[in-house]
């Protein structure tokens, strides 16, 4: 069973209280963070007054935190072997089945045991004696991969990353002791504290007091001039998953060439991640489906997107989720959704979503279940989410669309990119020109806009490179002429794919909203 995102410790926390008060047999915790993770279990237990054992394959149980309020008893000739002898897997489990106390008993990384048979057999055993004697496993790991047989009688919670709450006490914490050290001058900007806790969203402790203390050691000085060390920790952090690529972008709006309607539709809503728009009684925006024609500037809009409302922006790419394990693919997709929404406020592009989600439409590849659980997960967590991700995802070929994805609620809205009209691709061609240090007004843009009828954004692009590399061989400007002579020899896509882009078109005139306005 797969339980939710807890939001803060404190909400995992509850949580942890209520199913171990109603006797659920097997939790397992997903964490990077064991200290974090141990210091709430072991405050938990002394709550409950429920003894903690903790295990892991190095050290075998751990006698001191055992009993509570009690230290571990010399051990006398012919005792029992202590409980640090139980080091295999095997024998830990068989302990946990053996040992009268009802208590909680933690055992870490043991994932990787849970390829052979028979450690997942002694684990069900141990599950099935945890439900009759009323004992508690906690199963702690970076990741949860979980074998079929365990899959329904093991609990998924994800234990979140530090909220602002624990990364405000954290940094206020590192700043006294820079101040008792008094080697670090910390500049005394008011919103000092403020900016650092929020670029510090999404780390784990560990990270946010690297950060914290590489920014300090860097030059002796703590201030914001430092928070681009925080927001590499961040990239960092980001790389790890595998599936998320952090993109620095500095495009913006008016880069974008045409999609007025759209435009507009952003502008409304830049502000809509504040405060003030919760108690005005707005909603955080959820995202766009951007669908249309190939090389209209979708993937360049999801950038614009970022850079207008001043977010980062990260990129998900679906074929780095998908794992060989058992579970892996599903287990990847939580840590990268969990990580996006760690760094919220946040953008999420997902570039030609329906490809990455082809496996689901039951075509017969081999990896369809997995898609289909991954699918799942992604769809859960965009109805679901709490935090402020705006999903950017765009599409060409609506067909290989999953329909659930494109139901109410799933995307604010969908807009259709269409090739662009004839003012567009003359904004489309200034843009370029002007990227270029070219004077747009040196041009006849009539001309140009006439010649490349049916061209998409990419395509106008592309005539004005290959006219300054014709230009640039015969050592000289490029011209007007070079541009129009490079668009009669394109054949745009429109041609090529006329019958794919009229039922893109007749699809689109029902169920979408015109990009253009």
């Amino acid at each position: 069973m797969i339980a939710s995102a807890a939001v803060s410790i404190d909400r995992l926390r509850d949580d942890l209280r209520v199913y171990i008060r109603a006797r659920y047999p097997a939790l397992w915790l997903t964490t990077d963070e064991e200290d974090r993770c141990g210091r709430m279990l072991a405050s938990l237990a002394g709550e409950l007054r429920r003894p903690l054992l903790s295990w892991t394959c190095t050290t075998g149980f751990d006698d001191a935190r055992f009993v509570l309020d009690r230290p571990p008893t010399t051990r006398n000739p012919g005792d029992p072997l202590p409980a640090s002898s139980f080091r295999t897997p095997e024998k830990a489990l068989q302990y946990v089945i053996d040992h009268p106390e009802k208590g909680i008993y933690a055992l870490h990384d043991l994932h990787p045991y849970l390829e052979d048979p028979t450690i997942v057999r002694k684990l069900r055993d141990a599950i099935h004696h945890a439900r009759r004697s009323f004992k508690t496993l906690l199963l702690v790991s970076p990741v949860a991969k979980l074998p079929d047989e365990l899959a329904r009688e093991v609990t998924v919670l994800d234990v979140p990353p530090p909220d602002e709450r624990e990364l405000g006490a954290l940094l206020r914490s590192f700043m006294d002791s820079l101040r008792s050290a008094g080697r670090v001058v910390i500049d005394d900007d008011p919103t000092l504290f403020e900016r650092m806790v929020h670029a510090a969203r999404g780390l784990t402790e560990t990270q946010a007091i690297q950060a914290f203390s590489r920014a300090a050691v860097s030059d002796l000085r703590f201030g914001v001039d430092d928070l681009p060390l925080i927001l590499d920790e961040k990239k960092q952090v980001v790389r790890r998953t595998g599936a998320l690529e952090f993109f620095e972008h500095d495009e913006s709006l008016a880069s974008v060439g045409g999609v007025d309607g759209l435009k507009h539709w952003l502008t409304a809503r830049a502000r809509a991640f504040g405060d003030r728009a919760r108690e005005y009684g707005l909603p955080q925006p959820r995202g766009v489906l951007l669908l249309g024609v190939q090389g209209c500037g979708k993937s360049l809009t999801a950038k614009a997107i970022a850079a207008h409302w001043r977010l980062p922006l990260l990129r998900l790419d679906l074929g780095g989720v998908f794992s060989p394990y058992v579970g892996g693919s599903e287990a990847n997709m939580r840590k990268a959704l969990s990580v996006a929404e760690g760094l919220a406020p946040v953008v999420l592009w997902i570039d030609e979503v329906e490809k990455g989600f082809s496996g689901t439409t039951g075509s017969g590849n081999a990896d369809a279940g997995a898609s289909l659980r991954v699918f799942s997960t992604f769809l859960t967590w965009m109805q679901e989410r709490k935090r402020p991700v705006f999903v950017v995802a765009t599409a060409n070929r609506i067909a290989e669309l999953p329909p659930e994805l494109l139901r109410k609620g799933r995307f604010d809205e969908i807009f259709f990119v269409d090739l662009p009209t004839d003012e567009e691709r003359r904004a489309i061609f200034a843009i370029h020109l002007r990227k270029r240090r070219r004077d747009p007004a040196r041009f006849d843009l009539d001309a140009v806009t006439a010649a490349t009828e049916g061209f998409n954004g990419a395509e106008v692009e592309l005539c004005l490179v290959s006219a300054m590399y014709a230009a640039f061989a015969a050592g000289r400007e490029v011209e007007t002429a070079d541009v129009v002579r490079a668009a009669e020899e394109t054949v745009p896509l429109s041609t090529t794919m006329a019958e794919d882009i009229a039922g893109l078109r007749r699809w689109a005139s029902t169920r979408a909203r015109s990009a253009a306005g």
